[in-house]
């Protein structure tokens, strides 16, 4: 099915000048083609962890359940109990790319993955999700990985295909830990250099809970990526560690939040790319301290190296502040192989072009050996050195 699109995704939380065009980003429907509304199934399921396929209507009674503690922190308006919206109750926890994905799932009827880890269960493996897209597939879908309280749980998601296929695989992904619990989340997208891909996540963290995301976008021609996590409670975390490569003309627009609500919370956010021949990325980047996140830390930082003058590159590093007792830091390294290094490396007998292979891989390689698989870190790796 084709949709008439007019989206606005990952919108900067504090506008700034348009002449910068880092505000917001926008998809049409040009390039998506939806005929698939579901997610692969997970191979298997660990003890402790149930999983249930609902609408993405359905999937908001989660969030309405937990409505009272994270409508009180975020102030979306709703009546914890009352007769709010499943889309009301979903953006309770909001996700960084925003509302209009959940107005397109809830539009075409898209399906959702609720994985549930029972109280006090420690998963004893992951979950693993393999997206093997074929050519000329269109999939919209979602999941929703709930951490009850003192429990923690793995999901891997692995979105690949044939080299030079073309596609559209747009996924929505929420988070909810509760008190003490942990989730670990890793996205490793491998898709074919025509794919159109966006990858929206969002999570919320009760007290002591914790949300770690690793990411790597290192296929497709076009990709939207945003992730919004709420530390709503006092001691929540939050880790994320992205690793990116564009090349070609490929566009990447990434747009990720965390928001402080909670005492002593802390969040730490890396993110190290590489821009190659005429590619486009814009990164945004928020540490949001709202008023009662006093003695909270936030910490983000990107590093990205620009190996061609016809690369365009847009980064946005915000630190937002309504407290007094909080430690925010935030910077961008841009820049491209420094003389003295290429000096360094040629003295040894390595010319150029091999140097900027040798950084690349230190880059994106150390992303990826993060990744709690084993198979999937080494067939990462192997992609890596494939399209160098």
């Amino acid at each position: 099915m084709k949709k008439d699109l007019n989206m606005k995704v990952n919108v900067l939380p504090v506008l700034t000048y348009n002449f910068l065009h880092v505000n917001d980003s926008a998809i049409t429907g040009s390039d998506i083609n939806i005929d698939k509304l579901v997610s692969p199934e997970a191979a298997s399921i660990p003890q402790g962890v149930s999983v249930k396929r609902v609408s993405f209507t359905e999937a908001g009674e989660l969030f309405r359940q937990n409505s009272e503690r994270i409508l009180v922190s975020t102030g979306v308006p709703g009546v914890p109990n009352g007769d709010t919206s499943a889309r009301d109750a979903s953006q309770a926890v909001r996700t960084g790319m925003g509302a209009d994905v959940d107005n397109l799932m809830e539009s075409v009827g898209a399906m959702v993955d609720v994985y549930t880890v029972e109280e006090g269960v420690k998963a004893n493996e992951p979950v693993i999700l393999n997206f093997n897209m074929d050519k000329g597939q269109g999939v919209l879908t979602g999941q929703v990985i709930h951490a009850m309280r003192d429990s923690e749980i793995t999901v891997i998601m692995d979105y690949n295909s044939e080299a030079d296929a073309e596609g559209f695989l747009g996924v929505s992904t929420r988070l909810l830990a509760e008190d003490g619990a942990k989730i670990n989340l890793v996205k490793a997208q491998l898709l074919g250099r025509n794919f159109t891909h966006f990858d929206d996540i969002g999570g919320a963290c009760f007290t002591q809970g914790a949300i770690n995301i690793t990411t790597l976008e290192l296929g497709a021609s076009k990709v939207w990526t945003g992730s919004y996590i709420n530390l709503a409670e006092k001691e929540a975390e939050l880790f994320s560690n992205m690793g990116y490569l564009c090349r070609g003309d490929e566009k990447l627009d990434i747009n990720y939040v965390s928001d402080h609500r909670g005492k002593k919370t802390n969040a730490s956010m890396q993110f190290k790319g590489v821009l190659l021949d005429e590619a486009k990325k814009t990164f945004r980047g928020t540490i949001d301290f709202k008023n009662g996140s006093s003695g909270s830390a936030g910490d983000e930082q990107e590093d990205a190296l620009l190996l061609s003058p016809d690369v365009v590159n847009r980064s946005m590093p915000v630190i937002l502040c309504q407290e007094e007792d909080v430690d925010g830091r935030h910077g961008a390294t841009i820049g491209q192989l420094g003389e003295d290094l290429l000096f360094y490396m040629q003295s040894r007998g390595i010319d150029e072009e091999e140097a900027k292979r040798i950084m690349i891989r230190a880059r994106l390689e150390s992303v990826a050996r993060t990744i709690p698989d084993p198979a999937l870190m080494q067939r990462v790796q192997y992609y890596i050195q494939n399209i160098l």
